[in-house]
């Protein structure tokens, strides 16, 4: 089956210098924007288009420098060094530009790639008990989110659940002092903005599922 889930990066008014290969400025300048928009700020990538108000000039003072030469040299267009900045944002709430890594980026280009057969292997095996995934029993995290911190599913499988069921809108309610929680919503909507979802055909993988249970 044709991949359903995709994966783009909007044609921005950015900022940046106009150029088949971005310069390491420009890149840098790009870094500033992306870790505005996965940071605690309200501030948002697309709806700015990656604008910020961060100068040119102030590159030159950073001692870090070499990291956007390598990036920009490395995957010189603009759509390439915005996705290498998510995958590793993703990654690495923290941001810092020299804990990224191609091997992030490699990972979700692969994932990008191969998504439909991902949620497929991830919510199989918990579509016997679907409602109860999302259920919070007292103080305990819900068996979904358990499962993605566990690592047995992934943000992608939590954002395309979410889109399908919209079960951080209890969530929200019920553990809106769970700093854990909070921090992954955070991140599920930072993300989110990169992202385009077929809903429709979700859906029916979802049904297709629970119903051969």
């Amino acid at each position: 089956m044709q991949e359903t889930w995709t994966f783009y990066l909007k044609e921005l008014n950015c900022p940046y210098k106009e150029s088949l290969s971005m310069e390491a400025i420009d890149t840098y300048l790009m870094y500033c924007a992306m870790k505005a928009h996965f940071g605690k700020t309200d501030y948002d990538f697309v709806t700015y288009h990656g604008k910020t108000r961060i100068k040119r000039d102030s590159f030159y003072k950073r001692k870090d420098r070499s990291f956007f030469v390598k990036i920009s040299r490395k995957y010189k267009t603009e759509e390439n060094i915005k996705n290498y900045f998510v995958s590793n944002f993703i990654k690495d709430g923290k941001g810092y530009v020299s804990n990224f890594s191609d091997e992030n980026y490699e990972e979700w280009k692969d994932k990008r790639a191969n998504f439909y057969n991902q949620f497929t292997l991830e919510i199989k095996p918990l579509v016997k008990n679907f409602n109860p995934l999302f259920n919070i029993e007292s103080d305990e995290h819900p068996i979904l989110l358990k499962e993605y911190l566990g690592k047995r599913v992934s943000l992608e499988t939590l954002i395309v659940l979410d889109e399908l069921v919209e079960f951080s809108k209890t969530w929200n309610k019920k553990l809106s002092e769970d700093y854990i929680w909070q921090d992954i919503k955070k991140l599920m909507n930072n993300y989110k903005r990169f992202l385009t979802l077929d809903k429709e055909k979700y859906r029916m993988v979802l049904l297709n599922l629970i119903e051969g249970v």
